[in-house]
């Protein structure tokens, strides 16, 4: 098991460049963050040392998707390491100081990480073999490197640790030659991970594990509704419960300080908070979809558009009208939000289980009213995602705590807390028409958008689907409501995937047509996504036939430079209760890393999916979240979850993103199951079981 150092424990080694090989190398996607408005520098830092370990900086949050091992594997492959000498070490405390902005989300882990670490392993190898040939006297073109040495053609063999002092005075190679694939002995392995022994041990430190001598725990009283703000609140009672030591009014709430979490719960229940009305009262999630039907009715801002839609669906041999209504949705992490600060003597320490260090550091700083390189981050393991924890809120409310008391502070949500107080995919609405010829092809396709502010995450996947369509208009409405929505797991992919895969299947439908062989046919261009489709329903046994009850649907989307297809086999029952039975996937990802970690994620993707399809949706009421806890935002249980298999093309192209891509083609895929098995079309989730009854 390769160990996981501090960065702070990395240094009280004394392994610095004198003491070994230490290479930085400019990431050459850096102008393509920049173009996003980001000021970057990124670099990535490889150190070697004379005890012939291999430390790797790892700058990207580890919450499971594997990443932590991933990258290392990229560059130990081209620096032909020991995989057993692999050290990580964590994304530095100083973020600030750090050569690129620290932020993990998109699925670009891999993507923009696979050039600049690659070409960081073969610059060290190169130096290496270099340094070995001067050492004997040979042409280095005799000496090559193997599994963290340099073999000479004649069997001599030196270990990368004798070399690095000597390697290390070398000139860095600018364009070190890259290993063939053909070559590679550990990208595309399922070798172990480098995280999974201390989870397996319960070593590993969430952020709800962090305990500081003399911590005190806050719970904070947090608005009914979006918008609502403190009028007064009485503390007296809060104040008589044992353990209770202090309580402070911070923005967006009232904080209970408590020695324990039980003290802090206890005394935010006896606070008694007047809240003024909130500016969206009257809101709910049905006020909101008559809204969104009542825009849907005008024409939009245009996102794309090609040929004459309305001359086409005119002439149309047959027309197709759908409304699609999809909730909003909340992560639902497993671990709750939670951060811990501690603010003294003009210094801030954090920690934090966060997807975007610089940015957290940057805003606890602001809050704390210091320069950033004041701040010390420490990112924990984190328990689940999803882009909840793109946003910093919850940092930013431990330091406005923490900078009013004398002691380290460690904010505890609630599940309750962590459902109502999210940052939301937003409720969209989806209004369709297509034209068909006389031969069921589509010669129209008009998607109306109706949704929150943040054109990604609204429109985002609607723009290019991957069928001929000739004449095509995608238009939207943006329209704040004063709910607060972010990025979802695949953003707005899951949603426009799902009315998409649906709406071309309604199309197959309305020709008679298979829904497999009328997608293949149409995918003449996404050749790729074709290949995908292609393997899930040969894998799958597509056009097998089910009993009656039973039903398999198929969908295909392409998203984060990943391609994937799914084949869902579904039982619906008399009652109308749906189960997943099997699910297919077919993946182009570009090069596999580690087909464990890949299989995985599109595990974890067909969970979630399964979840957001079959089980939950966030309601609006009163301008606030009705859900609260499991009991009424329900995951999916462990009899419910399907068999799943995974199958991936293999691919020369470079690797695509991995975490987010299963997750869009789950949902039309069953639902689309659901239509073969019943005759019923779904265009709201979750499934609406009351449909499917008798």
């Amino acid at each position: 098991m390769a160990d996981l150092y501090t960065r702070r424990e990395f240094l009280e080694t004394g392994l610095s460049a004198s003491a070994g090989l230490a290479i930085a190398i400019h990431f050459p996607w850096a102008d393509a963050w920049a173009d996003q408005g980001a000021d970057l520098h990124p670099a990535a830092w490889l150190h070697v040392g004379t005890d012939s370990l291999v430390h790797v900086v790892v700058d990207e949050t580890e919450m499971g998707q594997g990443t932590s091992t991933a990258l290392p594997m990229i560059l130990a492959e081209e620096l032909d390491a020991d995989w057993t000498k692999i050290r990580i070490l964590p994304p530095p405390e100083n973020p600030a100081g750090w050569v690129r902005t620290i932020s993990t989300g998109g699925s670009t882990s891999i993507r923009y990480g696979w050039d600049p670490f690659r070409k960081a392993g073969a610059a060290a190898r190169e130096m290496l073999r270099t340094a070995a040939a001067q050492v004997w006297g040979v042409d280095v073109s005799e000496c090559r490197a193997e599994k963290g040495a340099v073999v000479h053609a004649s069997g001599r063999r030196a270990e990368y640790g004798t070399l690095v002092e000597r390697a290390a005075k070398l000139p860095v190679p600018e364009d070190p030659p890259l290993k063939s694939r053909n070559d590679f002995t550990i990208v595309g392995t399922p070798v172990h991970r480098l995280d999974q022994h201390d989870k397996v041990v319960g070593e590993t430190v969430f952020g709800t594990d962090v305990d500081l001598p003399g911590m005190l725990v806050a719970c904070v009283a947090l608005p009914p509704a979006f918008g609502a703000k403190v009028r007064g609140f009485d503390d007296s009672r809060a104040r008589r419960v044992d353990g209770v030591v202090n309580v402070v009014q911070i923005p967006g709430g009232v904080a209970v300080l408590g020695r324990n979490t039980w003290a802090a719960l206890k005394g935010r229940d006896a606070l008694s908070v007047d809240w003024a009305p909130s500016p969206i009262a009257d809101m709910s999630s049905e006020s909101l979809f008559a809204r969104c039907e009542k825009l849907a009715g005008t024409p939009g801002d245009v996102a794309r558009k090609a040929g004459d839609v309305e001359a086409a669906l005119s002439g149309a041999s047959s027309t197709l009208d759908a409304v699609y209504k999809l909730p909003f949705l909340d992560h639902a992490t497993m671990e709750a939000m939670n951060c811990t600060a501690r603010v003294a003597d003009g210094k801030v320490e954090v920690w934090a289980p966060t997807q975007v260090a610089t940015e957290a550091q940057s805003d606890a700083a602001r809050v704390a009213g210091v320069k950033p390189a004041d701040v010390t981050l420490h990112v924990t393991m984190v328990g689940g995602g999803f882009g909840r924890r793109l946003q910093t809120d919850y940092v930013t409310q431990v330091v406005e705590i923490a900078k009013r008391v004398d002691a380290p502070v460690q904010l505890f949500w609630t599940r309750e807390d962590t459902t109502r107080h999210g940052f939301y995919r937003p409720l969209t609405y989806h209004h369709l028409r297509g034209g068909l010829n006389s031969a069921g092809a589509p010669v129209a396709w008009h998607h109306r958008i109706v949704g929150p502010p943040g054109r990604g995450l609204t429109v985002g996947g609607a723009e290019n689907p991957p069928y001929l369509l000739p004449n095509f208009l995608v238009d939207y409405h943006l329209d704040d409501w004063g709910v607060p929505v972010g990025a979802w797991r695949s953003v707005g992919n899951t949603q426009n995937g799902f009315v998409i895969e649906s709406f071309i299947d309604e199309m197959a439908a309305a020709t008679g047509k298979d829904p497999y062989l009328y997608r293949r046919a149409l995918m003449r261009d996404a050749v790729r996504l074709r290949g995908a489709l292609e393997l899930a329903a040969e894998k799958a046994g597509w056009g097998e036939p089910l009993e009656k009850g039973r039903g398999r649907g198929i969908a295909a989307v392409s998203s984060f430079g990943s391609h994937v297809a799914e084949v869902a086999e579904v039982t619906v029952a008399s009652d109308g209760t749906v189960k997943i039975d099997r699910v297919v996937c077919g993946v182009d990802c570009g090069q596999v890393i580690n087909p464990d970690i890949m299989a995985a994620q599109m595990e974890g993707a067909v969970t979630l999916a399964s979840t957001y399809t079959l089980k939950h949706g966030i309601t609006l009421e009163a301008g606030g979240v009705k859900e609260g806890n499991f009991t009424d935002y329900p995951l999916l249980r462990i009899d419910e979850m399907p068999e799943v298999e995974v199958y991936a093309v293999q691919s020369p192209e470079r690797p695509g993103g991995i975490g987010e891509p299963g997750v869009p083609p789950l949902a039309p895929a069953v639902t689309n199951a659901i239509f073969a098995a019943t005759g019923t079309r779904i265009r709201t989730l979750p499934v609406p079981t009351d449909l499917l009854k008798g």
